[in-house]
């Protein structure tokens, strides 16, 4: 297992980087170009390694990313820059051997990777704890291997070859999800309970989601697993252990958000600020919160406001990940009900239904990376396939599944070149 993974793995990065080698030096933006000039000399942007592979990674959000890693605090320039993670920039700025830009962006870029790898291993670990309980061992560990490699052939593509954010938020999500699954056993049908002497692995898992919270805003959904142990806790009239388990770690998650969203920017900007900070109700409690205000303001985020007729080629991008989504949810809930998944089908729905209404589509296809019901569902009907007598042309449940894996093929080459070469989707 740990072999044929780390071999999938390294086969898929040296794909991406070699076809990121071979795009054209010169991206369709200038913004890469422009943070090169204020950073680095011409003729050190200019050696041949920068020129035609680092450089290169530095598309889209990895400016704004590599911007404040560079910088003489770490800290953003300007009010817009505040959306793109500090916990991310920071981390990274640690981890450096110092802070040159290359260095910099070398470390980003490696950090990445170890953390794309080790997420790999802990989905695997994290798949046979949820189905072991209710498939053969065999067939969870089976099932654990594909979706480890599909998960390392991820529709976030080229994102997950620069300096992006979301390794860090999909490896502290598996990881504490594993936590929460590790302390929580189904003692009946449709009923759940904790164990007291597993309390330090539950409130670790509300560790990991806080700290996944603060990288990336849209792990806030992970609260749900949370509301769920808490609702089934509370119909059972376990009282004690709802206070005690989903009760206080949603409220670290809860307490986590408070604080990056609204009591320390209101300290950083308010009252100088106006707009938002005129929004007060209470204290530092605004209408909105700060990373709302930002996307609203800045990136035309909101309310069905990328509905748009200029935004179907956004729509159809985002269409494989949306559909294989929702159709995961429908599939555990309804074909094959598995009651142990019904808080992860809770979270990817709201996901799905929180992007749809309110993001830029398209990013469903790297933010959903720290969700992985879908990849559940897809690797659990290619088992089934496997095992069938009938191998004829796929229908139903295998038609999707297979359409899908079939979209990735075109689309983790694809994007990766868009990406290096500063092209949309972002």
């Amino acid at each position: 297992m740990f072999c044929q993974l780390s071999s999938t793995f390294i086969l898929c990065k040296l794909v991406q980087y070699g076809l990121i080698l071979l795009t054209p030096r010169d991206q369709f933006d200038t913004s890469t170009e422009l943070l090169l000039a204020r950073f680095v000399s011409v003729a050190d942007s200019s050696k041949f390694w920068n020129s035609h592979l680092w450089n290169k990674l530095l598309a889209w959000d990895s400016v704004y990313f590599m911007k404040a890693m560079a910088s003489e605090n770490g800290k953003p320039a300007f009010e817009h820059e505040f959306a793109f993670s500090q916990f991310w920039i920071h981390l990274v700025r640690f981890l450096a051997p110092n802070h040159e830009f290359y260095n910099l962006l070398k470390t980003g870029v490696v950090l990445d990777n170890i953390l794309h790898y080790l997420a790999t291993f802990i989905l695997y670990f994290l798949t046979v704890k949820i189905f072991s309980g209710n498939l053969k061992s065999s067939y969870a560990k089976s099932l654990a291997k594909k979706t480890s490699v599909l998960f390392i052939f991820s529709s976030a593509a080229g994102f997950l070859t620069g300096i992006y954010s979301e390794p860090l938020s999909f490896t502290l999500s598996f990881l504490g999800i594993w936590a929460r699954q590790s302390a929580v056993f189904t003692t009946l049908p449709k009923h759940i309970d904790c164990l007291y002497s597993r309390f330090p692995l539950y409130l670790f898992s509300a560790i990991c989601f806080s700290l996944a919270t603060l990288n990336r805003s849209n792990c806030i959904v992970l609260g749900i697993y949370y509301v769920f142990d808490l609702w089934q806790l509370l119909k059972n009239r376990n009282y004690g252990k709802a206070l005690l388990f989903p009760l206080l770690s949603g409220g670290i998650l809860f307490l986590t958000c408070v604080l990056q969203q609204y009591v320390i920017p209101y300290s950083i900007f308010c009252p100088e600020r106006g707009s938002w900070c005129n929004t007060q109700i209470l204290g530092p409690f605004t209408r909105q919160s700060f990373y709302g205000f930002l996307q609203s303001h800045y990136w035309n985020v909101g309310f069905l406001k990328y509905w748009t007729p200029n935004n179907i080629p956004n729509f159809l991008f985002a269409l494989p990940n949306i559909i294989i989504l929702l159709y995961s949810s429908v599939y555990f809930s309804k074909i094959y009900p598995y009651y142990s998944l019904r808080p992860h089908i809770w979270v990817t729905t709201s996901l799905v239904i929180i992007v749809l209404l309110f993001a830029h589509v398209q990013i469903i296809n790297r933010i959903s990376t720290f969700i992985p019901l879908h990849l559940w569902y897809i690797a659990d009907r290619l088992l089934k396939t496997s095992n069938s007598k009938d191998k004829s042309t796929p229908r139903g449940d295998d038609r999707i599944a297979h359409y899908y894996i079939i979209w990735l093929i075109f689309w983790i080459p694809l994007q990766t070149i868009l990406f290096a070469y500063f092209l949309p989707p972002a």
